[in-house]
């Protein structure tokens, strides 16, 4: 279901389209000490991002009756006939280096959440976390970072898909296995399940076949939820948005768009697609305001802070909220909230989660997403 859903999306907001406009390998780059950003249990309250008015011209999707059943928890959707929940989720680390590598991405669309984090200075890195769909071919896979450790541990240890790490992070990283956060596999470990493909050259070419890593790790429990997937904004106040611009090495700009059935994203004007050039689209776009700290490997390193608390910004079905993320362990999930107290939840779907630095994003003018979604 969730890929038939996603499939009448991407050829829709095709269609709209055409209608409108007719380094090396880093596994042995330095990072930071997993002392600042694993173990802390709170972090220090920064500045809420930068915003402007919202727009009152987007349109809003219409609400149907969803359907009832067990759902997939890291996105809310309803398990169809024939898919199972039984089973670990898989993390996989992703470049965005530059334009290269996002031509060479694969598979992203198909990742239940999509944490972008910081790595040196403004540059980022994805980690995809997939559950409910396990594709044979997601990529290009880059290292493994010392924010990663945080990010991945109220997923129930997952398995942990990467290139390799320096020395001092791989040592993190297998500290983190051994007290049960996460299960490592990668080339660096000589692991099969991820391998060099002809189309594109290194560091770009790397791949994990995410159902192969999951049979390397062997049975485990799945996630619990870390998001609530309610789909409450418009009760709780949300108001119209067109949409999302964090700015950091590049302008990244998150787009509603109701025939593509969610939020288009844009590098420096670009729209992301995957490799097979259909538009990568996401159900909610969640702006975590993130401390980093200075890496004591790397001075050009930074590690993020995911466990404390910090603003946030919701943005789904073409509406926004701001409110207070707060995650008091590593094992916790996030709680989503409103000034007044009350849970934030998302749409069912796929959420992507910007870490990003305070007053580093803000709301778009109407103007400039009919612009990005024109050309």
């Amino acid at each position: 279901m969730k890929k038939l859903f996603r499939t009448i999306a991407l050829l829709c907001a095709l269609a709209l389209v055409a209608a409108a406009c007719g380094g090396g390998d880093d596994a042995d780059t330095t990072d930071g000490d997993v002392e600042d950003a694993v173990s802390a249990t709170t972090a220090p309250t920064t500045e809420a991002p930068t915003t402007t008015e919202a727009p009152t011209t987007t349109s809003t999707t219409t609400t149907t009756e969803a359907p009832s059943g067990p759902a997939f928890p890291l996105t809310g959707e309803i398990i169809g006939d024939g898919e199972t929940a039984d089973h670990r989720a898989v993390v996989v680390k992703i470049s965005n280096n530059d334009v290269t590598a996002r031509a060479a991405l694969l598979g992203l669309d198909e990742a239940d959440i999509v944490f972008e984090e910081r790595i040196e200075q403004d540059a980022t890195r994805f980690a995809a976390v997939f559950h409910s769909s396990l594709p044979t071919e997601v990529g290009s896979v880059r290292s493994g970072r010392t924010s990663d450790i945080d990010i991945v541990a109220n997923l129930n240890s997952p398995a942990f898909a990467y290139s390799g790490a320096n020395n001092l992070v791989e040592g993190q990283i297998r500290a983190a296995e051994n007290n049960g956060l996460l299960n490592r596999v990668s080339e660096q470990l000589g692991n099969s399940e991820l391998s060099r493909i002809s189309q594109f050259s290194a560091p770009n070419n790397l791949v994990a076949d995410v159902g192969a890593v999951l049979e390397r790790v062997g049975e485990g429990d799945p996630p619990t939820p870390i998001f609530d997937y309610s789909d409450n904004l418009e009760e709780i106040g949300a108001i119209a948005s067109s949409g999302a611009r964090v700015q950091g090495r590049d302008t990244v700009e998150f787009v509603f768009n109701e025939a593509a059935g969610g939020y288009l994203r844009f590098d420096n004007g670009q729209q992301l697609v995957g490799r097979d050039g259909a538009p990568i689209v996401s159900q909610n776009v969640i702006i975590l305001t993130t401390t980093y700290l200075r890496s004591q490997i790397d001075a050009s390193s930074v590690d993020a802070t995911t466990v404390g608390s910090n603003p946030v910004v919701v943005y789904s079905g073409g509406l926004r909220i701001e409110g207070t993320w707060t995650r008091e362990f590593q094992r916790d999930g996030y709680t989503l909230e409103t000034p007044e107290g009350e849970i934030i939840g998302l749409a069912p779907g796929q959420a992507w989660v910007s870490l990003a630095p305070s007053n580093t994003s803000a709301e778009i003018s109407q103007g400039d997403a009919d612009d990005l979604l024109n050309r």
